[in-house]
């Protein structure tokens, strides 16, 4: 069990440090820390130019890499469409943290969608908008606000949750793919847990966590759940092993070593492509869906 230590820093959510301890020390130079009013992590320092963070693979991988990446998020997206149509089945979509709108793409025919991204972004899409969410003033509201894998990205989750609440229509929803910070995955690995990867992922939430978040913000749960996201869990697994043995990172294998990476990783592939679904089947998975809705607001 993680010994903790009392320290001196804030939550971003909570806004007070006596309830703060530390989780895990010097990650790529930075700590985890947990809050035990909120029963959530957060990455400090928060580092003034998160751009350098973002190498260019990050946003748009070249030749094979780039090719197979977009071939599986785009298969993957299916699911996320599929939970969209559960709880919307027209109207309009706002999307945080789109990428180069891939998902925004998939779904335009159906639904009117925006997709935002962080100012600094390195994405070529000019229709995906650029700009500071916390400060984005639109003239409409939305009938469904969406994250998928870009809540632990912001520092400040609350503020998010509280400014989609805001721009959302009286009984809108709310979807969140988000990984788990309590999850299986993470107990074992700990700070060589490829999902915390700070400081790209400056929240770390978990399944209380999540819920106290949710419930500060006026939402009202409706489904949680384990996610089988192969896209994520099967190379997260992975490198968190290679993280245990110090081994680089694969953001950083070059195009000419990608057949040879595949047939050395092969037996491993497999092996976590089982793992993960078993942790799966036993709602251990690393990585969550939330679906929840904006209580109705009675106006007199």
């Amino acid at each position: 069990m993680t010994k903790f230590k009392d320290i001196d820093i804030e939550c971003p959510n909570c806004n007070q440090s006596k309830r703060v301890s530390l989780k895990f020390s010097s990650i790529n130079k930075f700590n985890i820390y947990f809050c035990k009013l909120c029963q959530n992590g957060f990455t400090h320092p928060v580092p003034n130019n998160l751009t350098k963070y973002y190498h260019s693979n990050y946003w748009i991988s070249p030749g094979i890499l780039g090719k197979f990446k977009s071939i599986t998020f785009n298969m993957f997206h299916q699911r996320r469409r599929h939970w969209l149509k559960k709880y919307l089945k027209k109207g309009r979509i706002l999307e945080i943290g789109a990428g180069e709108g891939d998902f925004i793409d998939l779904i335009g025919n159906r639904y009117e969608a925006i997709g935002i991204e962080f100012p600094s972004a390195k994405i070529k899409n000019k229709n995906i908008l650029k700009t500071d969410y916390l400060n984005w003033q639109p003239n409409n509201k939305f009938d469904a606000v969406i994250f998928w894998e870009s809540l632990e990205h912001v520092a400040k989750p609350l503020e998010f949750l509280k400014k989609s609440y805001k721009l959302l229509k009286n009984n809108g929803v709310i979807l969140i793919e988000v990984p788990r910070f309590d999850s299986f995955e993470s107990k074992l690995f700990k700070k060589h847990w490829f999902h915390l990867d700070p400081p790209r992922h400056l929240s770390h939430l978990t399944n209380k966590g999540q819920d106290i978040l949710l419930n500060r913000s006026g939402y009202r749960l409706i489904e949680k759940k384990s996610v089988l996201a192969y896209e994520y869990v099967i190379w997260g697994f992975l490198e968190s092993m290679m993280s245990i043995f110090a081994i680089k990172s694969t953001d950083h294998f070059k195009k000419n070593k990608l057949p040879f990476f595949f047939i050395l990783f092969i037996p491993l592939i497999a092996i976590s492509t089982v793992a993960e679904t078993i942790l799966f089947l036993v709602n251990q998975s690393p990585i969550t869906f939330i679906a929840a809705k904006k209580q109705n607001v009675k106006t007199t």
